[in-house]
């Protein structure tokens, strides 16, 4: 059940990453309202929880 939820906790900071960065990039699908700042720290919060999934699926195989 731990790797399960690594790699589902990897799964949704890929996609929060892609989000942001596309957002970022071209202003979908969000606007550019919310500020540059806002997207630069969503992108290193999901990299961040990326890392930690990694570290833990490793640590627990």
């Amino acid at each position: 059940m731990p790797k399960v939820l690594c790699i589902i906790s990897l799964s949704i900071s890929c996609i929060v990453f892609l989000l942001f960065l596309l957002s970022l990039i071209i202003g979908v699908p969000f606007t550019r309202d919310g500020g540059i700042l806002v997207n630069i720290g969503f992108i290193i919060g999901s990299i961040t929880v990326g890392a930690f999934s990694v570290l833990t699926y490793l640590e627990v195989r």
